[in-house]
């Protein structure tokens, strides 16, 4: 084994040697360099420590935002790392920097450092067109003092300018056939220096490594590998995203060995069919959006609601479900979705419902070697229902918390109706929050089946809700059961006012917000028009 590692940081080979498995990125460079100081100054969630990795996705090459202070410095090995100061220095004249220049955004030179971050990531991304998207990629600014409205204006003149840069290579692109790679960032449209390093940047090769205090960080890029690791340090940690770091620490005393997911090429695909999604456990939770957000729009709606960019771009679904969050938003809307997850061993795999994966307290179905490889998620797109005997279905999910982002939800409910003409066949009634495991509740499904779509049918469903739903409070998130079991049905409320009818393809609003947000409209002119 390896006791050292190298990666490129601001365009520098940078070594490691002997640092410790469970030390992050931010207190490496806290110590590297006295510019890097304030990486030492670490909060998740008000002060997280941004930097840009170059990663390779498959065929794609992307700069993806991260918390340096929920990074393994293992993790880093054989990546590139850009810091806010090294994209300041290597460039200056970057449109980034210079937009970002002189703006007068009222907030510290740290919270500066995240906003050249965020938006250097937000310039190169080839999916980044609408006004909903540019307020996501901001959602990391935690804070009452910056100026918002300003820094708004910034990154839209800058997410503009790269768009129409995108048109113009998609027009040129044209004789040859390659369009197709602009749209999808697959071909160097920029070609600055940090694109180039960029597309210069290799698969992520096999890793074991071995640090000061003889803790063994292992990176198999292949599932044999994997599970032979497993097999041979029965008591290793897995770890995907690193994101929860943020709940155990860095040092916790109880994880030794550590074996990355990370580059496990059979966890990292998503395969499309007209029926499903299977989608690797190692695949992001930002991935995933962009691979089905656009089908699957409650998907794109509880990620605005989880955590915050950089960590979505990190986390990772198998690591998501594997943590079995009483309180999470994603489980209930995989219920709705009727997902299922998929469990490997060396014996062999099965699979079960996510609404059967979770056991309580914080545990799961997943036994002593056994690895979650995929999850499943049906497409409810017009092939698929048709084989079913299905003629439409109407999903959503709902969540309510102190705030938008950064925090434990108080409840959120996840709905999903499935017709025959404009009679419900199936029901899925989903909730996370309100016991110590996310739950379905099987009396209201099996109550709506069968039934109109009316308002008749909604007032039954609420009587049995208030009878049958217990409130098993675990106590994390400071709401009390009446409230709780007041959200069970004013969450599913919600759902039928906003979806009237079986065959009403978009939701009714029930607010302004989004007469004033227009979060679906594009912030560019579009050239193609």
């Amino acid at each position: 084994m390896q006791s050292w590692f190298q990666f490129e940081l601001d365009g520098e080979i940078c070594r490691a040697e002997r640092e410790s498995a469970l030390g992050s990125l931010a207190d490496f460079l806290a110590r590297l360099d006295p510019c890097f100081a304030h990486f030492s100054e670490h909060d998740p969630l008000l002060s997280p420590r941004l930097v840009v990795l170059g990663t390779l996705e498959g065929d794609r090459h992307r700069f993806r935002i991260a918390d340096a202070g929920l990074l393994l410095m293992p993790m880093v090995a054989d990546r590139q790392v850009w810091t806010p100061e090294g994209i300041r220095n290597a460039e200056p004249d970057h449109p980034v920097n210079l937009a970002l220049h002189e703006g007068a955004y009222e907030c510290s030179s740290e919270r500066l450092d995240s906003l050249i971050a965020l938006t250097f990531e937000g310039y190169y991304r080839p999916d980044l067109r609408r006004q909903g998207q540019v307020n996501d990629q901001y959602d990391a600014i935690v804070t009452r003092t910056a100026n918002v409205p300003a820094i708004r204006e910034t990154a839209i003149q800058v997410f503009a300018s790269t768009e129409q840069l995108r048109h113009e290579a998609a027009r040129r692109a044209e004789r040859s056939g390659d369009e197709s790679t602009v749209w999808t960032g697959k071909k160097d449209i920029f070609g600055d220096r940090f694109t180039r390093q960029l597309f210069r940047l290799p698969e992520a090769r096999p890793l074991h490594y071995v640090d000061r205090d003889k803790r063994r960080f292992f990176r198999p890029d292949n599932l044999v590998e994997l599970l032979r690791l497993k097999r041979e340090y029965p008591d290793a940690v897995f770890v995907a995203g690193g994101t929860g770091l943020a709940l155990h620490g860095s040092e916790s005393p109880g994880m030794r060995d550590l074996i990355s997911l990370e580059a496990v090429r059979e966890l990292q695909s998503i395969h499309t069919t007209e029926e499903q999604w299977t989608v690797g456990a190692a695949v992001s939770l930002t991935q995933i959006a962009e691979h089905i957000g656009r089908e699957c729009q409650p998907f794109n709606k509880t990620l605005r609601r989880f955590a915050s960019r950089p960590v979505r771009n990190r986390a990772t679904i198998g690591g998501y479900l594997a943590t079995a969050w009483a309180s999470g938003q994603l489980a209930p809307l995989l219920m709705a979705l009727n997902a299922r997850v998929k469990l490997l061993s060396e014996e062999g795999e099965r699979d079960a419902p996510v609404s059967q994966f979770y056991a309580g307290n914080g545990r799961t179905i997943l036994q002593p070697g056994e690895i979650i490889s995929a999850v499943l998620i049906p497409r409810a797109n017009e092939h698929a229902l048709s084989l079913r005997g299905i003629t439409s279905r109407l999903c959503d999910v709902y969540s309510v918390a102190p705030r938008r982002t950064g925090c434990e939800p108080y409840a959120t409910g996840a709905f999903a109706l499935e017709f025959r003409d404009r009679q419900i066949v199936k029901a899925w009634v989903a909730y996370s929050g309100i016991s110590d495991a996310p739950v379905r509740s099987r009396e209201a499904e099996d109550s709506l089946a069968g039934k109109p779509w009316s308002e008749s049918t909604l007032i039954d469903t609420l009587a049995i809700l208030n009878r049958t739903v217990d409130i098993d409070h675990p106590g994390g998130n400071g709401a009390s059961p009446a409230y709780l079991k007041q959200l069970v049905g004013t969450l599913f409320q919600k759902f039928f006012h906003q979806h009237p009818k079986a065959d009403r393809i978009q939701p009714e609003s029930l607010t302004a917000t989004g007469e004033f947000a227009r979060l679906d409209e594009p912030f560019y002119l579009d050239l193609r028009s």
